[in-house]
């Protein structure tokens, strides 16, 4: 659709394209953007009301893009996901090990202070299971294979929205008060370390811009 190129391909949070099982499971893209207003780029219905579906209708002469309340905010994003959970003082527990997703936002202020956001996750009901996003962001669990899968896909991060806790600051350091979303990733920029096979953390970390958009 027409709207992912104007918004350039967007997303945190996750849709992991590389794997087959995530493929099946997580929403595109373009079904992500349906979740956010649309206007008409250009032509004689510029900034009015429409749809990517009524795009030819809506918007002759143009296309139907995402409503964006900012200016793009260019930020670095790492997610660290731990399947083997270490008691420090204790040492590693026996199988089966608690799991954890921790994500990272670095991004610089209007007052041009650097701004580092993290949050950790897990699934508080049963540790040992792989923490989970809401359906809309990634329908599968959040692993390190999951993570490491990501690392060459990247480009899949389209119109994903961030944790309500991080939109939140972002809202806050930004005085928007619309969705934070991630327009970009740098795929170029993709630094990762895979450690699937041992009991570290897989991390993966790349350059994103984000906007704040608003939902239907």
């Amino acid at each position: 659709m027409k709207s992912s190129q104007v918004l350039v391909p967007l997303a945190v949070a996750l849709t992991f394209a590389a794997a087959p099982a995530v493929r099946a499971g997580a929403p595109a893209p373009d079904t992500r953007a349906a979740d956010f207003e649309h206007v008409c780029k250009g032509g004689n219905n510029k900034d009015l009301a429409c749809t990517v579906a009524n795009e030819a209708t809506d918007c002759p002469k143009s296309t139907c893009v995402p409503k964006t309340l900012s200016k793009t905010i260019k930020g670095k994003l790492t997610l660290i996901s731990h399947d083997s959970v270490t008691d420090w003082l204790n040492g590693l527990p026996p199988p089966p090990t608690t799991k954890a997703l921790t994500v990272m936002l670095e991004v610089k202020a209007p007052d041009g202070s650097k701004q580092i956001l993290a949050a950790t996750y897990q699934d508080l009901a049963v540790p040992t299971d792989p923490p989970q996003a809401p359906s809309n962001v990634v329908s599968l669990p959040i692993d390190e294979a999951a993570v490491q899968a990501l690392a060459s896909a990247v480009g899949g991060l389209v119109f994903a929205q961030l944790e309500s806790t991080i939109a939140l600051q972002l809202q806050t350091l930004f005085s928007v008060a619309g969705t934070p979303v991630i327009i970009e990733v740098k795929d170029k920029t993709v630094q990762s370390a895979d450690h699937t096979g041992d009991n570290l953390a897989t991390v993966l970390r790349f350059k994103v811009k984000i906007q704040f958009v608003d939902p239907v």
